[in-house]
């Protein structure tokens, strides 16, 4: 009785383990943590800043970038973020959206006008 007791509570508190995984896997702190891009070039790291989340570049072959606001006002809808992506050297500024996909890579969509460009970006452990 002893054993099926500890079983059973071994399990629920297994089951809860993963249900507070899957939550924070589907809320918006999903994206929290260090990301690079495609060419491995720049390290982003995405913090929470109020109610949204912004990314600081964390690695850059241009170290004047290191510490820049990349991405900001990043606002989780359920689905994605959506926000502003920053190109400092440009100095200039674009709506955006994030999608954290099935495969873990998160998809960073700038858009300009009916202009559009897209870079997955893979999570650093």
């Amino acid at each position: 009785m002893k054993k099926t007791i500890k079983a059973v509570v071994l399990m629920l508190i297994s089951i809860s383990g993963m249900i507070t995984g899957l939550s924070a896997q589907t809320s918006g702190d999903a994206i929290l943590g260090k990301w690079t891009n495609e060419d491995k070039t720049r390290v982003i790291e995405f913090v929470k800043a109020g109610s949204g989340y912004e990314a600081i570049i964390k690695e850059a072959p241009d170290k004047s970038l290191i510490g820049v606001k990349q991405l900001t006002g990043l606002e989780y809808d359920g689905a994605g973020y959506k926000g502003q992506v920053h190109l400092p050297k440009k100095g200039k500024s674009y709506n955006c959206s994030l999608k954290v996909k099935a495969d873990g890579l998160l998809e960073l969509t700038a858009k300009a006008g009916i202009m559009s460009k897209s870079q997955l970006w893979k999570k650093v452990n």
